[in-house]
C-alpha cells in the first residue's frame, strides 16, 4: 500500500482540491468571530505517514476564558505493527495558553481501529505561535490504558491561521 494520503484516481484528487478551496475560502470570509488553522505534517514515531487537519476555534468560549476547539485530521494509511489504512480523527478540545504557548486536552474520535489507539481516545496538545499566522504543534492521541491497544498516534504539524 505505501504512504499515501489519498487512494484515489488523479481527477477526483482535483475535485476534491477545488471543493476543499472554495470551502476553506468561504469559511474565511464568514468566520469572522472564530479562528480557521489549516496544518499539514506527519504521524511520528509509530508509523510514520503524512497528515493534512483543519481547526476551528472559538476564542475565550469556554471555561475561564478557555478556547473550545473542534478540528479533524486525514492521516495516510502506515505500517507499524500492521498495515493500517487511511484514519479519519475528528477532535474536540480545550485549549488555554500563556503568550505564544498553547496547551489543550479533549476526546477524539478514529473512524477505524488501527494498531495505534481505540476509536474512541482522549487527545492533548502542544502549540507554539511563532507568528500571527503560523505555529507548529504536537498532538497526541492514546486511549490512556481504557482500552487495548494503547500505542498512541503522534501527529507533528505545521499550521497557518485565517
Amino acid at each position: 500500500m505505501g504512504n499515501k494520503l489519498f487512494n484515489n484516481k488523479k481527477p477526483m484528487l482535483i475535485v476534491i482540491g477545488v471543493f476543499v478551496a472554495i470551502f476553506l475560502g468561504l469559511l474565511a470570509v464568514k468566520a469572522r468571530a472564530s479562528d480557521l488553522y489549516l496544518d499539514g505534517g506527519s504521524a511520528i514515531v509509530r508509523g510514520e505517514t503524512p497528515t493534512l487537519g483543519m481547526n476551528i476555534a472559538w476564542k475565550e468560549a469556554g471555561p475561564v476564558n478557555t478556547d473550545y476547539e473542534f478540528g479533524f485530521n486525514l492521516i495516510g494509511e502506515s505500517e507499524h505493527y500492521k498495515q493500517n489504512s487511511n484514519q479519519f480523527v475528528v477532535h474536540a478540545m480545550l485549549v488555554d495558553g500563556y503568550k505564544n504557548f498553547e496547551m489543550g486536552i479533549g476526546f477524539a474520535y478514529f473512524n477505524v481501529p488501527s494498531e495505534y489507539v481505540c476509536q474512541e481516545s482522549f487527545s492533548l496538545l502542544a502549540r507554539w505561535r511563532f507568528s500571527s499566522r503560523f505555529h507548529v504543534q504536537a498532538h497526541h492521541f492514546s486511549s490512556a490504558g481504557s482500552c487495548t491497544p494503547n500505542a498512541g498516534r503522534d501527529l507533528l504539524t505545521i499550521g497557518y491561521r485565517f
